[in-house]
């Protein structure tokens, strides 16, 4: 085991001093320092420094290129370089420093945050970078959502996660759910659009941590923002301003990504050993469509 983990070591060592290298070709500068980012400790990312410049650096499955449309379109940071090195892909991006967006602040902001998710929606570059490893149809896409779900929730079961049986009901409505959803055109999707995923540089919202992206469902980060920090009696007035018809079938989808976002939560909390109760209670109030039942708003 003490192998194991001395040659990642090395080869996380190598890995650095190779970026270290880059910036300093690049901006001409040494003596760069290393932190560990105060949050995503679970992800390999560092922020290097050296004197008044400061990057955040990170490791992201996969391609590297709708990172940097993001950041051109403004939605995320700006990619100042990306690459390969030792088989992944890497970003090295602009380093914002702000604060997380408190959970007030959504019902405030929420014209501004209707046409901060359009842009990226509706981004034609991003579509079409993201289109490259994904074809699914929408129901394609929830039925292999599903899928993967009924997997993790009989580990949760063997494991001795689920009590009640009202949490089996509400598993066997989120199944049967799946197959009434209205099928939409797909659109690009953070897929964990909470606060802590979000910076505010003035009065200028960031979202980092794409980790997810894919294209998926529009509602899905449009209905977890709303349920989670805005109030329902102000849902019309986002739907509006994104220029979604404020009908049952949207409520349908919005309640079912949202269900399915806090089952995935509750199973991740579960399988690395925290308690899940919260999230399964709010998957339960989700998949009956009930107000979130510990709101902040």
């Amino acid at each position: 085991m003490w192998d194991v983990y001395a040659r990642a070591q090395v080869r996380f060592r190598g890995k650095m001093e190779t970026i270290i290298q880059l910036l300093e070709e690049k901006f001409s500068l040494s003596g760069w320092t290393l932190t560990r980012p105060d949050q995503g400790h679970q992800k390999e990312c560092e922020i290097f420094q050296a004197g008044n410049r400061k990057f955040f650096v990170k490791f992201v499955p996969g391609n590297a290129e709708p990172l940097g449309r993001l950041g051109k379109i403004g939605v995320a940071p700006e990619v100042l370089e990306a690459g390969v090195i030792q088989g992944k892909s890497f970003v090295i991006q602009e380093f914002i420093e702000g604060p997380n967006p408190p959970k007030s602040w959504f019902t405030g902001h929420l014209a501004y945050l209707s046409a901060f998710i359009r842009k990226y929606h509706e981004d034609t570059l991003l579509i079409e970078l993201l289109s490259q490893n994904q074809t699914l149809t929408h129901r394609e896409l929830v039925a292999r959502d599903v899928a993967e779900l009924e997997k993790r929730w009989e580990n949760l079961k063997r494991a001795g996660g689920i009590e009640g049986k009202d949490l089996e009901t509400a598993f066997d409505k989120l199944r049967k759910d799946a197959a009434t959803l209205e099928a939409v055109e797909l659109a690009p999707v953070h897929a964990e659009p909470n606060n802590q995923n979000m910076l505010l540089a003035g009065e200028r919202l960031v979202m980092v941590d794409w980790d997810e992206i894919r294209l998926g469902d529009p509602v899905q980060d449009c209905g977890q923002m709303l349920w989670w920090y805005v109030p329902p009696a102000k849902w019309a007035e986002f739907f509006e301003s994104y220029g979604f018809d404020p009908n049952q079938k949207l409520l349908d989808r919005l309640y079912w990504w949202t269900a399915r976002a806090s089952l995935v939560i509750a199973c991740w909390q579960f399988e690395h050993g925290f308690d899940a109760q919260e999230f399964l209670r709010d998957f339960r109030a989700a998949v009956s469509q009930q107000a979130n039942p510990h709101a902040s708003f």
